[in-house]
């Protein structure tokens, strides 16, 4: 009877007996296989705890019956009543209801098992889905994979594995918990070892005791693993690595089921976040040798507009931005002069200073740079900053005299940018000047022509050394430090 137990509680199976009991008018008594009584009922009532009525026949025959369980003898059924055909014949019935009602309520329990594991599934995609439906940065992704994988295993780290073509290895893009640092620094070959077989078979792994297994070193201890590739279209992108529960259990089955239908939302997930960022890196690709082509027009400011999106992209980080706006922010600080298509080379290869009339042919730049972006829709907000780049803090700038709060924070960041890369760079009547020169000057602008606190934000990023390597690397800019 110890299977049936374990598959089903005691409370239910006396619950069970006690209805046969009243309904067959009988002292009924479940015996073990060695004839052991387990649970008794007298007419429907439970004899009392440790004295359960002993079967018994005066005439020397048995009154049990067996009762099976999946198949499986599971032991029998008796009445302590004496012995008489009508009781074989109502014992026999009584065992039968019994074995079927066993039967009937195991299956129901694996039935609302079933029906709670749909249930924990259907859930599991909708909030993925929910979460990852409209993001497109594969970092954002890992992220809430792995806030959703913590929340189901509940383990001391977890990390997500993507697969790097040129090495053919599985890198940790992003680890969670305890060594996370640790992980972050993992890396493993996809042709050989432990998790290369994992990955290329594609289905979720346990691995109880990883020492003892001794198949894999991992840079942090860790004791229980579970492997959970990330499959797309049949081929591996990555892998979920959770490593040793807070409980210090073991990982259920249960939880595997879960992690490979998580596996699947999460791959799908990624893959179309890859194909997102390649395509906007063929885009930038495109924009960046756009922008070198006008950069080109005059060779003083050659990389000016890639300098001036590093810059901006520094700034932006230290301000907060999300990952989304500050790459919004770098395409506009890339393509800020884009406007100067339409400026005759001959003004902005002058090697002498410009005369009134050319500065406002200078002038038209960022206006004529949103008019030219005007009919991509996707860029309505990249068109206000490149217009508004060169506008003032208080309202001395152009092309519409805006000020403060009214020019948008991301062109005031485009507007510190692109005036520290001109003052440091070379031109054609003077040389470029030292970083610290150049900021301290620009500080006598604060509130006048640029934002303070974004200026401050820019001192303090420079003085870190965040834009020095820049300027290092940076061709002909008479970088003096």
């Amino acid at each position: 009877m110890e299977r049936v137990l374990q598959a089903i509680s005691r409370e239910k199976v006396a619950e069970i007996l006690d209805e046969i009991s009243r309904c067959f008018r009988l002292p009924l008594v479940i015996m073990d296989g060695e004839g052991r009584p387990v649970i008794s009922m007298s007419a429907g009532c439970a004899a009392p705890s440790g004295s359960p009525p002993e079967p018994s026949s005066p005439h020397g025959e048995a009154s049990a019956f067996p009762i099976y369980f999946n198949g499986d003898l599971a032991g029998s059924l008796a009445s302590s009543s004496p012995h008489s055909p009508e009781l074989t014949a109502s014992l026999k019935g009584a065992a039968f209801c019994l074995e079927n009602s066993l039967r009937l309520e195991a299956e129901n329990i694996d039935l609302s098992a079933e029906v709670v594991r749909v249930y924990e599934e259907q859930a599991l995609i909708y909030s993925l889905s929910s979460k990852l439906g409209s993001e497109m940065d594969v970092e954002s992704i890992c992220q809430k994979i792995l806030e959703e994988g913590q929340s189901i295993l509940g383990v001391q780290n977890i990390s997500v594995l993507l697969l790097d073509l040129a090495g053919n290895e599985l890198y940790t893009r992003l680890s969670m918990g305890r060594d996370r640092r640790a992980a972050a620094m993992f890396r493993s070959k996809v042709e050989s070892g432990l998790l290369g077989q994992i990955f290329e078979k594609g289905e979720p792994v346990t691995i109880c005791d990883i020492e003892a297994d001794g198949r894999m070193v991992f840079p942090y201890p860790v004791r229980s693993i579970l492997c959970v590739p990330l499959m797309t279209d049949g081929r591996g992108i990555g892998m979920v690595i959770a490593c040793d529960k807070l409980s210090r259990e073991e990982f259920w089955s249960q939880e595997l089921k879960l992690m490979g239908v998580f596996a699947l939302e999460a791959a799908a997930a990624i893959k179309k976040a890859q194909l997102y960022e390649e395509i906007r890196g063929l885009f930038i690709h495109t924009v960046e040798a756009l922008a070198s082509a006008i950069d080109a027009k005059d060779p003083y400011t050659y990389g000016h507009s890639n300098r001036v999106a590093r810059f901006s992209t520094a700034i932006c980080q230290e301000l907060g931005m999300s990952r989304k706006e500050v790459r919004q922010v770098e395409l506009a600080a890339i393509l800020h002069d884009i406007g100067k298509i339409a400026t005759p080379e001959s003004i902005l290869m002058k090697p002498d200073r410009l005369t009134p009339e050319e500065m406002e042919r200078i002038h038209e730049h960022p206006a004529r740079g949103a008019l030219i972006l005007a009919n991509i829709s996707e860029f309505r907000d990249v068109i206000k900053w490149i217009r508004h780049h060169h506008e003032w803090y208080d309202g001395k700038g152009y092309p519409d005299h805006i000020a403060a709060e009214e020019i948008p924070v991301q062109a005031r960041v485009i507007t510190i940018a692109d005036t520290f890369d001109a003052m440091t760079s070379d031109r054609p009547y003077r040389k470029g000047m030292p970083a610290a020169e150049a900021i301290s000057i620009m500080e006598e602008f604060a509130g006048s022509q640029f934002d303070p606190h974004i200026l401050r934000i820019f001192r303090m990023i420079y003085e870190a050394g965040t834009i020095t390597l820049y300027l290092k690397n940076q061709e002909g800019a008479g970088y003096a430090g």
